[in-house]
């Protein structure tokens, strides 16, 4: 698994060890020399050490504001990156399985986005390139390719800060009394960390396209706001609704009847899920947001 020391990487590997898959994790953070998969020979190197039944590669530059930042970093270490990976398992034969991001279909406002769609052109840097990384995986490693499209996952283990997840910080920022920007008009459907795994270890042994996230549970941001105040006693005049800044999706809207078809059901709702990350916040260093 690449980018197993990452937030979907950490959750998702204790996934698959309890229930049965030995996980090797490999991520730039744990071996910055030998883990660095921008380089071909790293790739070929781990895979024939050890013989991997599929490669999970989620290692990437995550967000609009960090893809926004270095254009040509983000394009080397998404798109780039996944056509080493993925011509790697083609040639030797390994499938691998994409971590991708909803991110992928661009604003498709009120319209509910499937995975058979003809998606929209994505409006940042960060979707663009994990789309383009989603074409190289079609065209170096097709067979028993899975992608997985990624949508709000959240939970403990995701820090606050700039160009992190907005859940985190309006915790952060209600707990500790500060303002709390919100996106005017913005929707979306959350889903706790412990769900989105789930559906990626069910769905691990069947090629195809997956929604990984929510579609029954539609808020407001302005809504999320609210329950973050109200968990941590913070008055709602600390919200400041805001218009969304360029290249900012405002509504999402995913599908999720194919990993519905696994008897998946999520099981974790927004405020519970949001009170169990607050009590990883305030375990947390302070940060600036």
């Amino acid at each position: 698994m690449t980018g197993a020391a990452g937030f979907i990487g950490t959750h998702l590997t204790r996934e698959l060890t309890d229930n049965g898959h030995e996980v090797v994790g490999v991520d730039i953070k744990i071996d910055a020399l030998q883990h660095d998969l921008r380089r071909s020979e790293n790739i070929w190197g781990l895979i024939g050490k050890h013989d991997p039944d599929v490669v999970v590669h989620l290692a990437a530059r995550v967000g609009r504001l960090f893809g926004e930042d270095d254009i040509a970093e983000t394009i080397a270490d998404n798109s780039g990156m996944t056509a080493t990976v993925a011509n790697a398992c083609g040639q030797i034969g390994v499938p691998l399985a994409y971590a991708s991001t909803s991110e992928i279909y661009g604003d498709c406002g009120n319209t509910v986005a499937y995975e058979g769609m003809i998606p929209n052109l994505p409006h940042n840097a960060y979707g663009l390139s994990k789309r383009h990384g989603e074409e190289f995986c079609k065209l170096y490693a097709p067979d028993d390719l899975i992608i997985w499209r990624i949508s709000m996952p959240f939970g403990p283990g995701l820090p606050a800060g700039r160009g992190r997840a907005a859940i985190v910080n309006m915790l952060y920022q209600a707990d500790n009394r500060l303002p709390i920007p919100v996106h005017r008009g913005a929707e979306r459907s959350w889903c706790w960390i412990g769900d989105s795994v789930r559906a990626m270890r069910l769905t691990l042994d069947h090629p195809g396209v997956y929604n990984i996230g929510r579609d029954d549970a539609s808020v407001s941001m302005r809504r999320v706001a609210e329950i973050a105040c109200d968990l941590t006693g913070a008055p709602y005049d600390l919200i400041e609704e805001v218009d969304a800044p360029a290249r900012q999706t405002v509504v999402k809207r995913l599908a999720t009847n194919k990993i519905r078809g696994f008897d998946w059901e999520p099981e974790v709702d927004l405020t519970e899920g949001m009170a169990l990350t607050l009590e990883w916040v305030r375990d947390q260093e302070p940060v600036a947001v």
